[in-house]
């Protein structure tokens, strides 16, 4: 069963200044602890200038502080799970002049092109990596409600930033009206300072300036529980 300390969970709400609640399958150290296996940190309703979002958690193997000054922060197997709601991908989308709108379906992402406000195609598309940046491929294609050839020509980038060489996507959970997406990342070690999310953003998510929001660079009113 998973563990949480209200007192844990308050000092890395005031540190971070947004709302976190953290579990874990284990801890120890005295007299506070210090190390945690299999540590996930939950933040929910979160408001950036990318996307709004569902919920981020923030996951590991291990993680370890070493005491000192400064103290540092050791973490194995860390991961990012980050949840997505349609409401928010169709506001995030209407940014952008795009021929087609998103749909996220229970068991793939659908895409609904329209002319002049009729509908065209509607594609149902896996999502992929390409060199670092998401694209949709379509499975199923259907061109005025029939199958055609499109499906083997169509294929668009999303306009997201792309993922630094430290980051994979490891996984994608599809349910109606929601998708969350899972990234690996590299194991790492940093000073516990300030700033310390902002270093982790830039290393593992190098051109997401916008998610500065996440990453401390935003006031706590951006922030929605």
């Amino acid at each position: 069963m998973d563990n949480r300390s209200d007192l844990i969970d308050e000092l890395l709400s005031t540190y971070l200044k947004v709302p976190v609640v953290l579990y874990w399958d284990r801890a120890s150290g005295m007299p506070f602890p210090d190390q945690f296996t299999r540590p996930r940190a939950e933040f929910q309703g979160i408001a950036t200038d990318w996307l709004d979002l569902e919920r981020i958690a923030c996951v590991a193997e291990k993680a370890r502080i070493r005491h000192g000054m400064p103290a540092r922060l050791q973490v194995e197997e860390p991961g990012l799970e980050i949840t997505i709601g349609q409401k928010a991908l169709d506001k995030w989308l209407k940014r952008f002049p795009l021929p087609y709108r998103l749909e996220l379906g229970p068991e793939a992402l659908v895409v609904h092109t329209e002319i002049a406000g009729f509908p065209v195609a509607e594609f149902e598309t896996t999502l992929e990596v390409v060199g670092g940046w998401f694209v949709l491929k379509p499975k199923r294609t259907s061109f005025f409600g029939v199958p055609g050839y499109v499906s083997s020509i169509f294929q668009t980038y999303l306009p997201v930033p792309p993922l630094s060489r430290d980051t994979r996507l490891a996984a994608i959970e599809h349910a109606k009206g929601r998708l969350k997406l899972s990234f690996a990342l590299s194991s790492f070690e940093e000073e516990i300072t300030p700033g310390l999310l902002i270093r982790l953003q830039k290393k593992f998510f190098p051109v997401v300036d916008q998610l500065t929001g996440f990453m401390g660079g935003r006031s706590s009113s951006s922030w929605s529980a």
